[in-house]
Order: C-alpha cells, then structure tokens, then sequence
C-alpha cells in the first residue's frame, strides 16, 4: 500500500529558517519543500511579543495581501510538536486548510496554516490597525523584538493573556 501523502504546513512567522522557532522544524527532521506565497490574499498582523498572527478570512473591509513563507512536510510526530509550540491546546492558533503557491515553479500547493483563534482574530485585526497593519512578510525587523514563549510570563498561556490585554486597551493614535 502506498504511503499517504505528508501533510504540507506553510509558516510565514517565527518557524521559518533563521527565525526564532525554525530549531523546532529542524529538532523535528520537517523536510523544507520550498519558498511559498498564499494563493489568495490573507491578512497577517503582529500581535503582542511581535508574534505574527494570519487570520482565518480577510476581513470584508479588507483586501487583504499575498503573504510569503515557506513549506515544510512534518511528520504526524512533528504536527503535534507545532501544535503544542502554536498553542492549538488553549485557543491561540488553530491549523487550517490554506492554498499556497511554491515559488519559482507556481505549482499549487493545498498545504495547512497555524491561523489566529477565530474567537479573537477579527478584535485583533482591528485592533492592530485594520488594513494599514496588514503586511505581506514577517521580516528578522519584526523577529529582533519577538518574546521567546520560555521569556514571557506562563509560557504559551502568556500569549493568550497579553492577546486578552492587548484587546482590552483602547488603540493609541
């Protein structure tokens, strides 16, 4: 019987290589695939820490961007690993469907993304700035001020209880 095909996963944050959290894909033997951008326009935002955020739909007053990354083929060991360090456990990513082009060769790619919680993705994106927040690439400019999880307080939960506060303060203009 023939093996079933691996299970794609597109990062565009702090898991790509020479980012903070690329050591996990590579402690986990996740082969690189390629260079890859989304199909269709998404929106990708920093949240809290400088932690890159891609929302599950662009919002209706959004046309939201290209967004470039990569593509890595994790074993279902390595999934678990990814799904543990993105926080699917308490609410802060969840891994979905998303339609990817490789660079250079435009084959089509249906792969999975980490997405921002759907339960706080819209008050995020609002919150970030809307559409004037929205960026296309998470750069090493945005990775130089990312919080390590082992550096905020209550590791992962931390995230969700600075997204929590994050959201609660008024927007400064």
């Amino acid at each position: 019987m023939a093996e079933a095909t691996p299970t794609r996963v597109f990062v565009y944050g702090t898991l790509k290589r020479g980012f903070p959290n690329h050591p996990l894909l590579v402690a986990c033997a996740s082969p690189f695939v390629g260079a890859a951008s989304t199909a269709a326009p998404a929106s990708l935002v920093i949240g809290p820490y400088s932690v890159p955020f891609l929302l599950p739909t662009p919002s209706s007053s959004s046309s939201g961007r290209v967004v470039a990354g990569e593509l890595y083929a994790p074993s279902p060991a390595a999934l678990a690993e990814l799904d543990a360090l993105e926080g699917t456990h308490i609410g802060a990513y969840e891994r979905r469907p998303i339609t990817v082009v490789a660079d250079g060769s435009g084959e089509v790619v249906e792969a999975e993304a980490y997405f921002a919680h759907p339960s706080y993705a819209e008050a995020l994106w609002r919150r970030c700035g809307g559409e004037a927040a929205e960026i296309g690439e998470y750069t090493a400019d945005h990775a130089a001020r990312y919080v390590p999880i082992n550096e905020r307080a209550a590791g992962a939960a931390g995230l969700m209880e600075a997204v929590h506060r994050f959201l609660a303060t008024a927007h400064d203009s």
